[in-house]
């Protein structure tokens, strides 16, 4: 999957807002890389992110509901779920 990603990455370097009812306050992240399947986000280290969460992004437009499906450390790939 990471060789599909690496085709179509777009260094984005936005900031963007994660969110979840298990959330008490929404998550500032930075977005490395944006795939059409996803992003690739870094959070602070004590920061502690459910499996599903919603992400938002207003510079890329993007809001929408998104898995985990990555983690490495602080970076998380988060893929869209349609």
């Amino acid at each position: 999957m990471a060789g599909y990603r690496d085709l179509f990455l777009q260094d984005a370097f936005k900031v963007g807002l994660i969110s979840s009812s298990g959330i008490r306050n929404d998550i500032g992240c930075l977005i490395w890389d944006e795939t059409p399947d996803g992003v690739d986000v870094e959070v602070g280290p004590d920061v502690v992110v459910p499996d599903s969460v919603r992400l938002f992004i207003g510079c890329m437009k993007i809001d929408c509901r998104c898995a985990v499906v990555e983690r490495e450390g602080c970076r998380l790939h988060l893929a869209f779920v349609r």
